[in-house]
């Protein structure tokens, strides 16, 4: 493959408009982008001076290796519905899928591969750092690579039987987090406490959260009532919970066991915790 093969994009959302300026950015030439929607195509290609909004097909045909950047439901689509040629690459960012849905291109001689940033995509967004999942083989497998290299990454080889749990580390680490501090804020602001100033607390013990756990691990970083073994702290928390949030019960019960068994992992204290009978109490929102 080509030092600097000419990149093409189909998929007009948000991982288009972060990738296709960083590959420009590095030289290479990114010639096209196209989209369902015309205006979402002209918005990828108005980031890259050169690149042209375009069809799916044109975009096909002007590079030497697209990225498709659809949802995971439309790559099937694309890959069916475009003409690939031998020695092209084609390549979708999905965490989740093989490179299964890409066939009708492997059938047509490209090289199919999968390129998935371990990221989130909601807001401000830099690669550097980054580790990409990666399925390939041979001169695709190695350009993919260097490419995840080159935008300060990392790269990971995620083979296919790996891919939906590797996808659902993602969405734990992201999505379900988004949404865990969501409901730390509707316990906060249903305590009375003042709105604006919930995010400003909850995301300022996350990051400090995260950062232990990325230099110390899981297992040094936690903390709460589990990991000491205080049942008292516990049952206030239900208690409140229930009183507040009954529909937030489940999502507390099943934290505090997982938190639990990363305790006994651990050989802290909350390790030895049996919090199943306590639970049973608040099974159907009861309690004392």
């Amino acid at each position: 493959m080509d030092e600097r093969p000419s990149i093409a994009f189909i998929g007009g959302g948000r991982v288009a408009g972060v990738l296709a300026p960083a590959f420009a950015g590095l030289g290479y030439p990114v010639v096209a982008a196209a989209s369902r929607s015309p205006e979402s195509a002209q918005r990828v290609a108005s980031l890259v001076p050169g690149c042209r909004a375009a069809s799916p097909q044109d975009a096909a045909d002007a590079a030497d290796v697209v990225f498709v950047t659809t949802s995971d439901g439309a790559v099937a689509d694309v890959a069916s519905s475009v003409s690939w040629r031998a020695g092209q690459g084609v390549v979708h960012c999905s965490g989740a899928l093989t490179c299964g849905p890409l066939a009708p291109a492997r059938a047509a001689g490209a090289s199919v591969g999968s390129w998935h940033p371990f990221q989130t995509f909601g807001g401000e967004t830099t690669l550097a750092g980054v580790t990409f999942g990666i399925e390939a083989e041979g001169d695709l497998l190695a350009f993919l690579e260097r490419l995840a290299s080159e935008v300060g990454g990392h790269a990971l080889r995620v083979p296919a039987e790996a891919r939906a749990l590797y996808h659902a580390a993602s969405v734990l680490s992201c999505g379900y987090l988004t949404t865990l501090l969501g409901e730390a804020r509707t316990l906060w602001t249903r305590a009375g406490l003042p709105p604006e100033q919930a995010f400003q607390a909850i995301t300022h013990i996350a990051r400090t959260t995260v950062v232990n756990v990325e230099r110390f691990g899981a297992e040094t970083a936690l903390t709460g009532p589990t990991s000491r073994g205080d049942t008292g702290t516990v049952r206030l928390h239900l208690d409140a919970v229930r009183d507040v949030a009954p529909e937030l019960l489940p999502l507390y019960r099943e934290i505090c066991l997982r938190s639990v068994e990363l305790a006994r992992e651990a050989g802290r204290a909350g390790g030895d915790m049996d919090l199943r009978p306590l639970f049973a109490e608040y099974h159907d929102g009861g309690g004392r």
